[in-house]
């Protein structure tokens, strides 16, 4: 039995669709979508996002291009979409099955796999993600996410110590600790600093990686970590807006001053960490002023990567009833403005890193050239022929990549 799987959307989505492939090993041949051209694929499953209206359509998209690639298979959608919006998934034409849960998908495919041989995937991933957690408890005005993920929940330390281990068994060089909003893990008063202790001591992974954090709950004890050099310095802190007031109107959980503290607090720890970021323009009420506040803001900060998204009006959200709606064309321009601005951080934060010692992880090798990710998540190029998953040391040159 042969399986596509289109992922949409976070890394905690990411990860659901990379252990639903590891649950249906046994039973099928499982591959992510563009990896491996199947002919006559039996199932596509598509993990759908449901973030703004944009992730939606894009959603629908992907399970309309991937019937027309595979027109006899079986198309079942879950993830966020079919949580929050099933009905609509349901009506779609080229929709089999709408699930919510990974055991639905597996019973679909014992009963469908009955006959078929056994073949299984091999791994094509040289990091590996592990979900600590699920959920948000901050209701941001403009995120639909506590809607389609439900209230925080953290998975016991103990599990999670047992899946990096095992991962690490099965060859990953690199575990991404991932969730909704892993800084606010909680196990047995245990937070997301003693987790990331607990797994640097009691495991054998040669990089921990963090994905996408919020700017709250950092201990003392969360800048000490970086003493560890198994801890990548990399932290993608969502910012969403540097004026103080879009942040009020956002419901987010701190101001423009606060998140400036803990980026110096960080950058004292580990002087050559990345700090990588979001941002959204045009939200209800940005006017030019309050963007060039957050202009200035994010040139004082100097981040290395910026996510820009145009702000985009979600249903059930507090913000989709927001007056002083900005227009299209408007946010189209602050996008421009914003991207060009990130080219120029980008440019210098690289500078600042010509000339270092690297440790690379090999992503892809072809063509006597090697590409992959320093420990601070600067993509690089480098000649040789060397292997993927292996850690080779370099100096940092005019290599670097975007």
């Amino acid at each position: 039995m042969k399986i596509v799987i289109k992922t949409m959307g976070c890394k905690a989505n990411r990860y659901e669709s990379d252990r639903l492939k590891e649950d249906l090993s046994d039973k099928a041949m499982v591959v992510d979508a563009g990896v491996c051209d199947f002919k006559d694929a039996d199932m596509i499953i598509v993990n759908t996002c449901t973030v703004t209206h944009v992730a939606d359509r894009k959603s629908r998209q992907a399970i309309t291009g991937l019937k027309k690639l595979y027109p006899k298979a079986v198309v079942v959608v879950f993830g966020c979409g079919s949580n929050v919006n099933p009905k609509t998934y349901k009506n779609l034409q080229n929709v089999d099955h709408v699930f919510t849960e990974r055991k639905e998908i597996e019973k679909l495919v014992d009963n469908m796999a009955d006959g078929c041989e056994h073949s299984t995937a091999a791994p094509n991933r040289t990091r590996a993600l592990v979900k600590i957690q699920d959920g948000c408890n901050n209701f941001c005005s403009y995120c639909i996410v506590p809607y389609a993920r439900g209230r925080e929940k953290s998975k016991p330390a103990y599990e999670v110590l047992e899946e990096v281990q095992k991962l690490v068994n099965k060859g990953y060089k690199e575990i991404v600790i991932t969730g909704i909003n892993i800084g606010a893990y909680n196990d047995n008063s245990k937070n997301i600093a003693d987790l990331i202790e607990q797994i640097l001591d009691r495991t054998d992974v040669k990089r921990l990686r963090l994905s996408s954090i919020e700017p709250q709950n950092f201990t003392n004890k969360f800048f000490k970590l970086f003493e560890n050099p198994r801890f990548c310095p990399h932290l993608h802190i969502s910012l969403q807006s540097g004026c103080d007031k879009i942040l009020k109107s956002m419901n987010r959980r701190y101001l423009s001053e606060d998140y400036a503290t803990l980026v110096n607090r960080l950058r004292e720890a580990s002087p050559k960490i990345s700090i990588t970021t979001d941002v959204i323009v045009g939200f209800s009420g940005e006017t030019e002023g309050l963007f060039t506040e957050t202009i200035n803001f994010v040139k004082k900060i100097g981040f290395s990567k910026i996510h820009i998204f145009p702000y985009s009006i979600r249903k059930g959200t507090a913000a989709a009833d927001f007056v002083d709606q900005v227009p299209d064309d408007v946010k189209k321009k602050r996008c421009a403005f914003l991207s060009e601005i990130e080219k120029q951080m980008r440019h210098d934060f690289y500078e600042k890193n010509k000339g270092d010692d690297a440790e690379i992880l090999v992503e892809n090798s072809k063509n006597g050239f090697a590409v992959g990710f320093t420990k601070n998540y600067i993509k690089t190029r480098v000649q040789g022929n060397f292997k993927v998953n292996e850690i080779i040391h370099i100096t940092l040159d005019n290599e670097l990549k975007s």
